[in-house]
């Protein structure tokens, strides 16, 4: 072999050692003191592309033993260990000090964390995912696909996804789309068909769960005998305190952390985004259709549809309903101006009822006195994550003959008396902002309803009116939501259950910390499941508390400072100041806390902390 000698700073050979009879391509960029053995090929082209088109990253301290080949577009962390003969296929990630075994193949598309250990001659399908920590045994195989001579296989192709620190035995099969949950355990030869839950241990043909990890014991237990337990024994600990200091170190904490979120799921995000790329399936497609029936599934409803926003998704079931011009619907002042931008949309007039104190949602008691010849719908706002009085307003809507629309921008995941939105109305509209409970990464809205009709027709109007690709039955919109938000939104739906729980969680720590401050704190009530999409508070001292929060590095936000009445946009309904007081009044004075899944209990003690300083130095 030849060894070059070290040139500071560079990308090249220099500091490397590198077989002369290796061929490293263009566009290669190699770490410090990295070895690459005889007839290794690095940076080689994939089909369609040419010599240097793809970046490939080889971090610091890697070895590629002789004969192995890692195709462009790759990326090896430091300190990774690829045996003889093994092949990395394209656009693979592999983390720093993993090491993957010999006559091992991993194919394109693959994401394999830090510190995965895989045997030798094990074989890796596209679009599988293996987490930090894992242990591949030998000849272990993962697929990605039941029926590969199909003509539509790629339109199907899914790997499985093998969590943190799992260990599969040697000759074991993993099949497509299963997820074996973190710390399980697969015996040697088993063949995986189904999901497998966090610690457990499986094992045969098909594979049945025999037991739970921690009921493995051996002379070196990983918790209680091995020598990595007596150093995690010895390591140095820091006690923690159950309420902050106001003299405690400064904390950043923002109103919402969507990268925080990122980080848990973004190994299933990027092979979700890459199926659709790989297959140029951009509108509709498969991921689409699968997040409506999950979705559906999710709320309870017949029928679920994916629109461009929360706005389309009201503007649609409104013109579904065929309600128009000289149309008046009744709905809230405290909310979005979507809401009302939706019903102006299309030509109908917004008709504003004031709303409860206590949750901010539509006041039942003041709609009939609201109800007119005209009067066609009722849209009450589940504000906050909290469902409006949906028994009561669904009784007055039967009372009298009026529909019911569900503006559900807030409230993914939420119910009263075990029903969710569009259980109760005729149809319930959602918002995927990125904000939401439920967010994509970008604007995407939903439909759910039991009301075929309904479902129909809003299908048709959001693809331009059309029944054939060329053929429109009524002059529609372009109201799509697009394949890539649907992977995104299918991704994240499968956690949202944990999320809510954990919102509720925070919600409750928030209400123990606070208690007995001069403030109106959201309360739970009965028959009600609450999803805080924010966490909103009541004070008279509202700007002080928000600027002294604010100093202390804990973000804030209001909603809604500016009730709808008095919007500039809906001026001409002809209202003022005062006509609806307790909306006006929840304006002056509501202020939303951070509010994520992921927030640590540190984190909401430092916001509680301060709060609490706030008012005790008053």
């Amino acid at each position: 072999m030849d060894v070059e000698e070290p040139e500071p700073g560079t990308g090249g050979r220099a500091g490397k050692t590198i077989a002369a009879t290796a061929i490293i391509h263009p566009n290669v960029r190699l770490g410090r003191n990295v070895v690459i053995e005889d007839f290794c090929i690095v940076g080689y082209p994939p089909k369609g592309a040419r010599a240097g088109d793809l970046p490939t990253v080889i971090g610091d301290n890697v070895t590629i033993r002789t004969h192995s080949l890692v195709y462009a577009g790759v990326s090896l962390g430091s300190g990774c260990h690829l045996a003889h003969h093994v092949m990395i296929r394209e656009h693979t990630e592999i983390g720093d000090d993993s090491s993957v075994g010999m006559n091992t193949l991993v194919e394109h598309h693959c994401v394999i964390g830090r510190n995965v250990r895989i045997q030798a001659q094990a074989g890796i399908a596209e679009y599988t995912v293996v987490e930090d920590d894992a242990w591949i045994g030998p000849r272990v195989v993962t697929a990605n696909v039941f029926h590969p001579t199909c003509t539509r296989a790629k339109d199907c192709l899914a790997g499985p996804i093998i969590r943190r620190g799992v260990i599969i035995g040697g000759h074991a099969f993993i099949a497509p789309n299963v997820e074996i949950g973190a710390g399980a355990f697969v015996g040697a030869g088993s063949v995986v068909g189904r999901s497998v839950e966090e610690r457990a241990m499986v094992f045969g043909v098909p594979a049945k769960k025999i037991g739970t990890v921690d009921g493995m014991r051996c002379p070196f237990d990983m918790i209680t005998g091995s020598p990595y337990a007596a150093a995690a024994a010895q390591a140095p600990t820091t006690e923690k305190t159950s309420t902050p200091t106001a003299e405690q170190t400064s904390m950043q904490v923002p109103l919402m952390d969507l990268g925080a979120q990122y980080q848990s799921i973004k190994q299933d995000v990027r092979l979700a985004i890459d199926r659709i790329v790989l297959n140029n399936r951009f509108i509709g497609g498969k991921e689409l259709t699968e997040f409506e029936a999950d979705f559906a599934r999710f709320c309870g409803t017949e029928h679920a549809l994916g629109v461009s926003s929360g706005t389309s998704a009201l503007e649609l079931v409104l013109r579904a309903l065929d309600i128009g011009a000289g149309d008046e619907v009744i709905t809230t002042p405290h909310t979005f101006i979507a809401t009302a931008e939706a019903i102006t949309a299309v030509g109908a007039r917004p008709v504003f009822v004031d709303v409860e104190a206590a949750t901010g949602n539509l006041d039942p008691a003041l709609i009939e006195a609201a109800i007119t010849s005209r009067t066609r719908a009722i849209m009450p706002v589940h504000l906050y994550g909290r469902m409006a009085a949906m028994d009561r307003i669904c009784e007055i809507a039967r009372k009298h003959k009026l529909r019911v629309i569900e503006d559900a921008a807030q409230a993914h995941g939420s119910a009263l008396h075990g029903r969710q939105p569009g259980m109760w109305g005729d149809a319930a509209c959602f918002s995927f902002y990125p904000g939401k409970n439920l967010g994509a990464y970008g604007d995407a809205g939903g439909v759910v309803t039991n009301d075929a009709a309904i479902a129909k027709r809003v299908a048709l109007l959001r693809d331009h009116g059309r029944t054939e690709k060329y053929v429109s039955a009524v002059i529609g919109f372009n109201a799509r939501m697009d394949t890539m938000q649907a992977a995104v939104l299918g991704v994240k739906l499968r956690r949202l259950a944990k999320w809510n729980a954990a919102r509720r969680r925070i919600a409750e720590a928030y209400r123990t910390h606070l208690a007995g401050l001069p403030i109106v704190l959201p309360e739970p009530a009965a028959g009600y499941d609450d999803v805080y999409y924010v966490y909103v508070i009541r004070s008279r001292a509202r700007e002080a508390l928000r600027k002294f929060l604010g100093e202390a590095g804990v973000a804030t936000g209001i909603y809604y400072p500016v009730p709808l009445h008095l919007q500039p946009a809906l001026a001409s309904l002809g209202h003022g100041k005062g006509s609806f007081p307790i909306s006006e009044g929840l304006a002056d004075e509501i202020l939303a806390l951070p509010m994520y899944a992921e927030m640590g209990d540190d984190k909401i003690e430092y916001v509680a902390s301060k709060v609490r300083q706030f008012y005790e130095s008053r």
